[in-house]
């Protein structure tokens, strides 16, 4: 009977073991702070989704704030295992995602979620290559098209550039800039502000979503919309991470990394952008103009051609990619 009770005991035991391993927890490391709009609106729900889908199988655990991860080194913390899960936007590791910011090209984007669905297809037909072959994307978040912000001068044309130190994360927008006679900056986002306020710029190219989280419309007084590029932001994993995971925790994420969760999140970002917009356009002192559709022909056929030539010139097989993101936006925006 005493060896029938050890067994037992060391079965069950077993037992208890196993369930205690069967739960995976991940670490998700996010620059901006819990309250950001962006986690308000987009990441957030999508973590308490994933985390409630099967608790037994996965939970991710949320790291808020630049300490452990910034804009600038989420991909080395990342590969270093600090984290497991991670948010980044790819214009600010350009060397690394070089076809990836074909989303920053003006023009194109439509609307955050015909973007963040048309990328997520191109990623499924291996638009991206090498540069995400070693992760895996969970979402893809297009950002809008930006727009020219400007502190304390005039903008009702792109023409008020001249003259003018303007911010800005794209290589596509910098040309713009120096078309028009201003001088790109080369100043990430968290910087802006503190540029902006100490006089180093005199604007910036950025989309509205920006101004709640990083209170740029203190700095600003200024709007001109154009069709000025959006930008791609990610939550991924390294693939070695996302294969080691056990068949049911990856098969939450599976069913939380599709392309209907990227247009979800696209959609979320453009009722952000609108509600950012409108915020700017009631604060004291700021006016907002439209381009005019003769004023966004002029530009396309100032600086489209240069700025094909350009992409191309930096990525290989750029045109064709720009070409296969116009059709894939096409068919995200029919849908």
């Amino acid at each position: 009977m005493k060896p029938l009770i050890t067994a037992g005991l060391l079965a069950g035991a077993a037992l208890v073991a196993a369930g205690a391993q069967a739960q995976e927890s991940l670490v998700f490391g996010m620059s901006d702070a819990e309250h950001h709009p962006l986690n308000e609106r987009v990441i957030t729900p999508w973590i308490n989704a994933i985390n409630a889908d099967n608790p037994g199988a996965l939970q991710i655990e949320m790291r808020y704030g630049p300490t452990l991860v910034s804009p600038q080194n989420y991909y080395d913390r990342l590969i270093d295992d600090v984290v497991q899960v991670v948010w980044g936007m790819t214009v600010f590791d350009p060397g690394r995602f070089p076809r990836a910011l074909v989303s920053t090209l003006p023009f194109m984007v439509p609307s955050a979620e015909a973007g963040s669905a048309a990328l997520c297809a191109m990623y499924g037909d291996g638009a991206f290559g090498d540069e995400m072959a070693e992760i895996v994307p969970l979402l893809f978040v297009e950002f809008p098209q930006a727009s020219l912000s400007l502190n304390g001068h005039a903008a009702t044309s792109l023409e008020a550039m001249a003259g003018l130190k303007v911010m800005t994360g794209s290589p596509a927008t910098a040309g713009i800039i120096q078309a028009y006679g201003g001088t790109p900056l080369s100043i990430q986002l968290p910087d802006q502000y503190e540029a902006l306020q100490r006089g180093t710029a005199e604007g910036t190219i950025m989309n509205f979503t920006a101004f709640p989280g990083f209170h740029l419309g203190e700095v600003t007084t200024d709007h001109f919309v154009f069709p000025g590029g959006g930008a791609l932001g990610m939550v991924f994993m390294t693939r070695e991470s996302y294969d080691g995971l056990s068949d049911d925790a990856r098969a939450v994420l599976d069913r939380h990394r599709g392309c209907d969760s990227s247009r979800a999140a696209g959609a979320a970002v453009d009722g952000w952008e609108a509600g950012a917009r409108a915020m700017v356009e009631g604060m004291p002192g700021h006016t907002v103009t439209d381009a005019t559709p003769e004023q966004i022909a002029e530009l396309q056929a100032r600086v489209g051609p240069g700025l094909i030539a350009g992409y191309s010139a930096r990525v290989p097989g750029g045109e064709a990619l720009i070409a296969q993101f116009g059709a894939a936006l096409a068919a995200a925006a029919a849908e």
